[in-house]
């Protein structure tokens, strides 16, 4: 049965060879465990990080994906579709599979934590994507092509992980993801009041 999930404005339908599909950072392991990483080194302040959504796919394997939708807010992330958003989905990424390393370590009931560490074994496929809304992204080549720049800033990134990534968008009709299909919910693309 197909699993919806709705992060920023979209819906996220996995399909059913996704035999995993949940909200991480809404997670109550996030929320209580993974969280308590908190506090300053060298004076700034750390805290752990989580994506969207931890997915498992029967022939792609593991999931990580983290959602933006900067439409209606294009001067405030205006300077962040560059290295500063590729910073923030590497660590995102680099969290969560050290969270996930953590639950398989702890009883965890919320999501199967022992099949997601055995998912991020050596020569198992894991994608890391991005899945990008923005008002700059007018027409389909403007956007295929920041995104891949985007996509190529997150792929140097997070080389160390040898994960396969991906920067998305609606905007681009050509989606490399299989049984997931997105749409937009009511008010998308429309500034928060």
């Amino acid at each position: 049965m197909p699993t919806p999930l709705d992060v920023e404005n979209q819906r996220f339908v996995f399909g059913d060879r996704w035999t995993v599909a949940f909200k991480y950072d809404d997670s109550e392991f996030y929320r209580k465990e993974a969280i308590k990483l908190q506090g300053e080194v060298d004076g700034l302040a750390q805290s752990a990080k989580a994506v969207d959504v931890v997915g498992l796919h029967q022939h792609t394997g593991l999931l990580l994906l983290e959602v933006k939708d900067f439409r209606g807010h294009r001067i405030a992330n205006k300077g962040r579709l560059g290295d500063e958003l590729a910073t923030e989905v590497a660590a995102k990424a680099r969290d969560t599979v050290a969270a996930l390393v953590g639950a398989a370590r702890k009883p965890v009931s919320e999501f199967p934590s022992e099949t997601l560490m055995a998912a991020l074994g050596k020569n198992k496929p894991l994608s890391i994507i991005l899945w990008l809304e923005d008002d700059t992204f007018r027409n389909t080549e403007n956007a295929k092509v920041s995104l891949g720049v985007l996509n190529q800033k997150l792929k140097t990134k997070l080389s160390w992980l040898n994960a396969r990534t991906l920067a998305l968008s609606s905007s681009v009709p050509m989606n490399r993801l299989d049984e997931l299909t997105v749409t937009n919910l009511p008010g998308a693309g429309q500034p928060n009041p």
